[in-house]
């Protein structure tokens, strides 16, 4: 295939919305703290009932040097002033001083406060941290809380609890039995010293009714929050804080939270818009929680991820909720509280985490995927704001425009992984290929910060832009996909390494998988392309047909369409795509450079220099269009001009894979000194790139040996690249090293060797495309079995040649020295 024709197409990125689930709901739990932690509390009822029947365990009001802990108000001060806590932090220490004197391992303490949710011991860290502050504890010497090293923690302080207070032994516990019936909540009231004694079964048996309930109320919900494969959640994110910044801020995080893990499916933003659009929703409508419900419900989405971050004090609250689908009730919800702005990020990770908890996600894929979201993205809200700006323009198919944003995310966050990786992309689809390593590399270097899946994509973008290293490409995309089966992009980036290393077939499984997972234009473009490249023709009409059902269409498209109506020699079905650019005048340049090339093909090389120009005049040359065009002209032997365009070319400072092309021009046109040069330049540029290295490079000094009537070395050099025939790539046109090494074997009179060779090419035309040396091989193949003596496949060979340049302008000189063999053949 014309390599420039996948030139723009060899990058694909997901930005997604989310869509959700339906699970039974759990609303009238509620609690003074979030529902979720009253689960996982609700399972070890029994244990803290037994650990906690010390008088501190009886008591509401707790007094510690210049403090007051009040577990029912839930409130600390000192001398009279409160002292702000977040609430998970107040949890943390309220189990401390409940327990003063004695070591409190993390494994406890974790479980206390959080239950069956998971948490990471830094997280805990974090608290003991913030609990210090608060309290002023700096001191070693006099330390309330002390860490006991690789064990857990002891407060020192000599704790007084107050008699009047003699009612919940918890405030989790106090909640939890308000929220069963009124009976219950009498039997959890405790009786006085008097008449304790007697009443002590009576108190036992509430305690155990109340866990009895939990752990129903746990196993109703968890057993039943599995997701599938299959399901899909929708994300909705509402900003009560009046800072916009906060709009794209928290979705773009979130987002990259969800996706972390591959427990959560979130629904393609196109399907989502699809669905709003069908519920005749405007264009422009702004996703709210109950939009989010009716799409959940129209897609079969499982659940409603909706998040919200609003003002609380000099702080902020983030809340996420799971609501259902289907009754529109909230399954679960937890909250957190920012001290500031650059702690937003951290907590709305730490809410994911217990999010992912509640939806039932196993606790080994928890610990496995569970990036701390202020590196796996960025704590600074305006970084993350710019890069979702600067998506939104890539997106839309200017990634030229979105630059300036990626640039100005990374200057606000030097460290920011995903703004270096978008930067690469938008600099690769701006031809700028050194910057786009630059800038690849040094998200490759960043790739410890990010999620396990955002660290796939940086390798694959590091291998596939930076080094070249297509193998290692290949490995990482495989590991992708293993892991992340239901990620768009990990198929997508596989199936474009195994097409660069010749495996076509594996490429085309990838590309339909990638089709099935998200269903787009763009997706059908890829799959169809490596339908054609597998020479699948049946197949890629079959797609066709199925865009045409989903009214998939466009420029692309129909290009693909003229192509595969090409290679079935369906003049009326070409005709039709001609007919349909003609009247859209964005498409009509490209596909009158798509018609030059087939007029290259049946040798009409004026007609084809005067579409090329045309097209050329008004945008619609693909990349690499004028290098492969000489390339087209060198092999039907017009040596001259195609001589004087390379020169040309070469002025205009073409990228490396430009440059490669422009080599073998002038090796095959016996410029020798400037082929070897270009070469020395790309080869020092790209050492460790693994076609520029072993399928580009060595084709440029065979062609030179060939020139220089040394076929045995051209030989030799092309052995190693025969591995590598079948690759598609942009740095040569295809199947042309196989065509050189024919050509040698035609120098040596290995004339059933060389039919190998070009029979190759004969084999594979969904692989050739239109390119002039498919044409060609016919005529070689005539040559390859005259030199065998079968002087009758050698006229059919010959003849298939010359029918197809019928047309063909008298002047070419391959045509003229094929005409004058056939005769001499005929005799």
């Amino acid at each position: 295939m014309y390599a420039s024709e996948a030139a723009t197409q060899r990058c694909s990125r997901r930005w997604l919305l989310v869509a959700g689930s339906s699970v039974p709901a759990i609303e009238s739990l509620k609690m003074e703290t979030s529902s979720e932690r009253a689960f996982g509390l609700a399972l070890a009822l029994d244990d803290l009932t037994k650990e906690r029947e010390s008088s501190l365990a009886d008591s509401d009001l707790y007094r510690f040097g210049q403090f007051a802990l009040d577990s029912r108000k839930r409130t600390l001060s000192r001398a009279d002033s409160p002292v702000s806590l977040t609430p998970k932090a107040f949890d943390v220490l309220l189990f401390l001083v409940q327990n003063p004197n004695r070591l409190v391992t993390k494994e406890e303490l974790l479980q206390a406060v959080w239950g069956d949710t998971f948490v990471e011991e830094g997280n805990l860290t974090q608290y003991i941290s913030h609990l210090r502050k608060a309290l002023g504890d700096n001191s070693e010497d006099t330390r309330l809380i002390v860490t006991i090293a690789r064990k857990g923690y002891q407060f020192t302080a000599r704790v007084a609890v107050a008699e009047a207070a003699e009612i919940a032994k918890h405030a989790t516990l106090h909640a939890a039995a308000t929220q069963t019936s009124k009976a219950g909540a009498r039997l959890m009231e405790f009786p006085t010293k008097e008449s304790r004694r007697p009443l002590t079964w009576t108190a036992a048996a509430a305690l155990i009714l109340i866990a009895a309930s939990g752990i129903w109320i746990y196993s109703r919900v968890h057993g039943k929050v599995a997701f599938s494969a299959a399901d899909t959640v929708i994300l909705v994110v509402t900003n009560r804080t009046g800072d916009p910044v906060f709009d794209d801020a928290m979705y773009t995080a979130l987002r990259v939270g969800l996706e972390q893990t591959p427990y959560l499916n979130v629904l393609a933003d196109h399907k989502v818009r699809g669905a709003m659009q069908s519920l005749n929703l405007p264009p422009d409508a702004k996703l709210s929680s109950e939009i989010a419900r009716q799409v959940c419900l129209s897609t079969n989405s499982r659940m409603v991820v909706a998040s919200s971050i609003a003002d609380a004090g000099n702080g902020f609250r983030i809340e996420i909720a799971g609501i259902d689908c289907q009754s529109g009730a909230t399954v679960t919800r937890v909250q957190e509280d920012a001290v500031s702005r650059n702690e937003i990020v951290r907590m709305l990770g730490l809410s994911v985490v217990r999010l992912r908890a509640a939806l039932g996600e196993p606790r080994a894929s928890i610990a496995r995927f569970n990036k701390p979201l202020e590196e796996a993205t960025s704590s600074s809200p305006e970084a993350l704001q710019l890069l979702t700006e600067g998506y939104r323009r890539h997106l839309a198919g200017n990634p030229i425009e979105a630059l300036p944003y990626y640039k100005r995310a990374t200057d606000a966050d030097p460290e920011f992984a995903l703004a270096y990786a978008a930067l690469g992309l938008a600099y690769k689809s701006s031809g700028d290929l050194a910057s786009a390593a630059a800038a690849e590399k040094k998200t490759f270097e960043l790739r410890n910060r990010m999620t396990e899946a955002t660290r796939f994509h940086a390798e694959n973008l590091y291998y596939d832009i930076a080094t070249g290293e297509v193998d290692k490409e290949c490995s990482v995309a495989w590991e992708w996909v293993q892991t992340f089966p239901q990620d768009f992009i990990a198929h997508t980036n596989f199936a474009l390494c195994s097409e660069y290393l010749g495996q076509p077939d594996q490429a085309l499984a990838e590309s339909r998988e990638a089709a099935r997972l998200l269903p787009s234009a763009l997706s059908y473009w890829n799959w169809i392309q490596r339908s054609i490249l597998a020479d699948r023709f049946d197949e890629a009409a079959a797609i066709f047909n199925e865009a045409d059902k989903r009214k998939f269409d466009g420029t692309e498209l129909r290009s693909q369409r003229f192509l595969l109506a090409f290679l079935k020699n369906d003049q009326h079905a070409m005709q039709e795509q001609l007919d349909w650019a003609a009247a859209r005048p964005h498409a009509a340049p490209l596909m009158l450079y798509e018609r030059s090339k087939v007029e290259a093909y049946y040798g009409r090389f004026r007609e084809s220099r005067s579409m090329q120009e045309q097209a050329a005049a008004h945008g619609g040359s693909p990349p690499l269009a004028a290098e492969y065009d000489l390339l087209s002209e060198v092999e039907v032997g017009n040596t001259i001009p195609a001589r004087r365009g390379a020169t040309d070319a070469l002025k205009r400072g073409p990228n490396r894979d430009g440059q490669l092309v422009l080599a073998f021009v002038f090796a095959r046109a016996g410029d020798v000194e400037q082929a070897r040069r270009l070469a020395d330049t790309v080869g020092q540029s790209a050492p460790l790139a693994t076609l520029v290295q072993n399928y580009c490079l060595p084709t440029i000094p065979a062609a030179i040996k060939l020139d220089q009537h040394d076929p045995a070395a051209a030989v030799e050099i092309l052995r190693s690249v025969a591995k590598y025939d079948l690759s598609n790539t942009d740095c040569l046109e295809d199947l042309h090293p196989a065509y050189i090494r024919g050509l040698a074997y035609l120098h040596l009179h290995q004339g059933r060797m060389a039919a190998v060779e070009f029979q190759k090419l004969v084999d594979h035309p969904g692989l050739v495309g239109r390119d002039v040396i498919g044409a060609l091989a016919r005529l070689q193949l005539g040559r390859a079995y005259a030199i065998m003596g079968d002087q009758a496949t050698a006229r059919r060979w010959y003849e298939e040649f010359l029918t197809i340049w019928k047309d063909a302008d008298p002047d070419v000189p391959i045509y003229q020295q094929a005409k004058a063999e056939y005769a001499k053949i005929r005799t």
